[in-house]
């Protein structure tokens, strides 16, 4: 069962993705060994049991994190986000909820300011009245562009790509009822004119690849290159309806900056100009031939809003600046030859600048903030920049950014905000937090899974190349292991006693590390190149820690004794002698619960819809989750039934 063990590739999607090989495993595949559980489940019947459905029970508008923002004039527009659509009629100074429901919305096209469409994760959604929204089919879109009420065309999601920025392109003709895909391939970017002309950028890797601009004229059936340049790919591409384009083409990222460059057209793609050029210390030239571009706001690229092919703006953000990520915007009326910083920067301390709107060079609206950086405001100008003023704040104050779980209601975490050390507990299972303390000075935790509960009040914490411990659930912290030889990228106990840590040396070598007397002395654990959560289980049962070793080999291939990829690209968790390994994001994705006292369970993982960023079982039943949107969510049935905790 070993000699084919390289042959089934997870998706190459970097976020959410197992990558681990055990020498344990390793020698069992070189004898021809099975490794079975104890109830003699041997690898292959694992494989080939048949997943159980899984249902994800989502609470609609909760947390009110938005993603897409859409102005039709001065006074009418929409902002929509994680389950709801708030809609306004007086220049975004007072909103009211329009929708509610379980669509993620990522993005508005409206013809008139009574029919429009939005983009959302379970399909489109449409309006005839601007008030009503109505799904219309299950395509899922990250973007969507309607030319007239029928005519309309998406980036769709597409299954188990290798990018999670490549898309398909799909286009309908019957308003958005049946969608038909393009024949280009993945994209990272895509929009329309009338006419059948079109423009996309081909998905390239993000470091390294070359961007390419094609256009078509017949509608999608043939293609050609207008544009191209090396290591960069495409921020955004925007289409203006006066057979305009602006693209924003970014480069290398380092210190905290990422050089980029904007081209334009006023030919619909047919030829290009640069017009702005953000070379940096940290990360390097402007890609493209930049020669006459005037320079760039910012030290990286934030976004633009073009409202015709010579009026346009452009937000650069500073995340090294006073303010981490304080925007700036500059606007053009002569189609990029002369640009000019607004009189006034928006009000802005995150360098999560969204969107940026505008229907006219005086009247423009930035979408900011959401998600770990705090919460999501929105901030306008009606004269042109000379001064702004937040017209909308979401009224919640985001989770904690590292959660583990004591008990089913005690639970821990740290930093509500990107830079804060604050300490938190919650005593109702997530539905609430308090801070009970603060972290040492100096600490950096921000780091996959660096928190680990070994009872109510007994704590764990690997920080900037040291081990810490609290008994009084986390008011004081104590150093138990400064010699930690590298950067800990993942944290766990199977119980008290028996835990696990992994370091990445130099090389990006990966080690893990063993205790089995509760964190008092740690030595190099003999299971190696496997998650921590599978570490810290093999410690203390070592046939289970080999058949999930195995398990991880044959679904992610042979990468050597120790592999290079850190344990922040699993969904491992253990519990006592119960693993559950979630393999995400790929056809097929499934979610084990292995336990060396149970049968083994195998269900659907609906990576996609979760978005988990850490994985908290409590037994082989129940399990929770923290998703990068700030949700939580629990199981008590092995991962068939998720529910969202409001």
């Amino acid at each position: 069962m070993c000699r084919d063990a390289g042959r089934i590739g997870l998706s190459r999607r970097a976020v959410l993705s197992l990558a681990a090989l055990c020498a344990v495993a390793l020698a069992a595949c070189g004898t021809g060994a099975a490794v079975g559980t104890s109830h003699g489940t041997d690898l292959a019947a694992l494989l080939r049991m048949k997943p159980q459905a899984t249902k994800v029970h989502l609470l609609p508008g909760q947390p009110p994190h938005l993603a897409a923002l859409q102005f039709v004039s001065s006074e009418i527009g929409w902002a929509g986000g994680q389950g709801v659509i708030l809609g306004s009629s007086d220049g975004g100074r007072r909103w009211q909820r329009q929708y509610l429901g379980q669509a993620d919305v990522y993005g508005f096209s409206f013809v008139s300011p009574s029919v429009g469409f939005a983009a959302t994760s379970v399909g489109l959604l449409g309006t005839s009245d601007g008030h009503t929204w109505r799904r219309l089919d299950s395509q899922p879109l990250a973007r969507v562009q309607f030319l007239t009420d029928s005519v309309g065309y998406g980036l769709g999601y597409p299954v188990g790509t290798a990018d999670p920025s490549s898309f398909s392109v799909v286009a309908t003709m019957d308003g958005g009822r049946v969608w038909q895909k393009l024949p280009i391939g993945p994209v990272e970017q895509a929009c329309f004119f009338t006419g059948g002309v079109g423009l996309a950028v081909p998905a390239t890797a993000f470091f390294g690849g070359s961007l390419t601009v094609r256009r078509t004229t017949d509608g999608g059936r043939t293609w050609s290159t207008v544009l191209s340049m090396p290591q960069a790919h495409a921020a955004n591409l925007v289409c203006t309806a006066d057979k305009g384009a602006w693209l924003v083409a970014a480069g290398g990222a380092g210190m905290s900056q990422q050089s980029y460059s904007v081209f334009r057209s006023g030919d619909l793609g047919a030829s290009w100009t640069p017009v702005l050029a953000r070379p940096t210390a940290g990360a390097g030239p402007a890609p493209g031939e930049t020669k006459g571009a005037s320079a760039g706001p910012g030290s990286s690229p934030g976004p633009i809003a073009a409202v015709t092919k010579d009026e346009a703006a452009m937000a650069g953000v500073c995340e090294a600046c006073t303010g981490a990520g304080l925007a700036t915007v500059e606007t053009t009326s002569d189609g990029g030859v002369r640009w000019q910083a607004t009189a006034a920067s928006p009000p802005v301390s995150t360098p999560d600048a969204l969107v940026l709107d505008a229907v006219t060079p005086e009247d423009m609206w930035l979408l900011y903030g959401g998600g770990y950086s705090g919460q999501s405001a929105i901030a306008a100008t009606t004269d042109g920049g000379a001064s702004w003023r937040v017209v909308f704040t979401a009224p919640r104050t985001p989770p904690p950014l590292s959660v583990t779980y004591a008990t089913p209601r005690v639970a821990y975490g740290f930093g509500t905000s990107r830079f804060s050390l604050k300490f938190e507990r919650s005593d109702d299972g997530g539905r609430s937090w308090r801070a009970v303390g603060q972290l040492p000075k100096g600490t950096n935790p921000y780091n996959y899974s660096p928190i680990a509960a070994v009872g109510t009040h007994d704590l764990y914490l690997a920080a900037s190349g040291v081990l810490l411990a609290s008994s009084d659930g986390g008011r004081h912290w104590r150093v138990v292991d400064k010699a930690i030889p590298g950067d800990v990228h993942g944290l766990r106990f199977s119980t008290p006693q028996y835990g696990c840590y992994s370091v990445i040396l130099a090389g990006q070598v990966r080690r893990d590390y063993e205790t089995r007397d509760g964190g008092k002395s740690w030595r190099k654990a003999a299971l190696q190149g496997v998650p921590a959560a599978v570490c810290a289980t093999a410690t203390r049962y070592p046939a289970l820690g080999r058949e999930a070793a195995g398990l991880v080999r044959r679904l992610t291939g042979p990468t050597g004794k120790e592999s290079v990829l850190p344990d922040y690209l699993s969904l491992v968790g253990s519990a006592g002698d119960t693993l559950w390994l979630a393999f995400s994001n790929d056809p097929g994705s499934r979610l084990y619960v292995l336990s060396a006292s149970r049968p083994a369970a195998v269900t659907d993982w609906p990576g996609n819809q979760l978005n988990a960023v850490a994985f908290e079982p409590l037994g082989d039943r129940s399990a929770y989750l923290l998703t990068t949107d700030g949700r939580v969510l629990r199981t008590r049935d092995q991962g068939r039934t998720w529910r969202q905790i409001p």
